[in-house]
């Protein structure tokens, strides 16, 4: 009985360390990433990641990096570092003009298909922020509380007016 009872607290213990190793950090863990926002346990939004930003967020254990800057903002460049942090790089160009239904398919699709933990980013969290409250709508939650984590993720208001205009129905 002893023995039963030590093998399964060491599981547990196994167990419970395995689950919280996909979560992510809180903003204060993430120094160099800019407007960290820890959006659910395993999903953050941000903007620009910064200098030494790839290999710091995959020492945190991300996995994905969901970019929705356009490929004038330097795309390629960020490829390169996140693929060589090994990190899988997703970009979705959006602008805070052109926000659409297509985006939002596209980050659905890349959330559920791409390694967790992930961070979405863009230039400055107003695009993050916005898709994130999007997708949180798609997901039925309450309009008013999914443009609530878009505001704390970033997202400003003339592009609000553009998620309520498009995603609230």
């Amino acid at each position: 009985m002893k023995y039963t009872i030590t093998i399964f607290t060491v599981w547990l213990v196994l167990f419970s360390c395995a689950a919280f190793a996909e979560r992510i950090p809180f903003g204060h863990q993430v120094s160099t990433v800019q407007n960290y926002n820890r959006a659910s346990p395993q999903i953050a939004t941000s903007g620009l990641i910064g200098d030494g930003g790839a290999p710091l967020l995959a020492a945190h254990g991300f996995k994905t990096v969901i970019d929705m800057r356009t490929t004038n903002e330097g795309t390629r460049e960020e490829k390169a570092l996140v693929e060589g942090a090994g990190m899988v790089y997703v970009n979705i160009p959006m602008t805070v003009a052109n926000i659409s239904d297509e985006h939002l398919e596209a980050f659905t699709k890349a959330v559920k298909q791409s390694p967790k933990p992930i961070l979405v980013h863009c230039g400055s969290g107003n695009r993050a922020g916005a898709i994130w409250a999007g997708y949180r709508i798609s997901q039925g939650i309450d309009p008013e509380e999914a443009l609530r984590e878009g505001r704390k993720a970033g997202m400003r208001p003339p592009l609000e007016e553009k998620v309520r205009e498009i995603f609230v129905k």
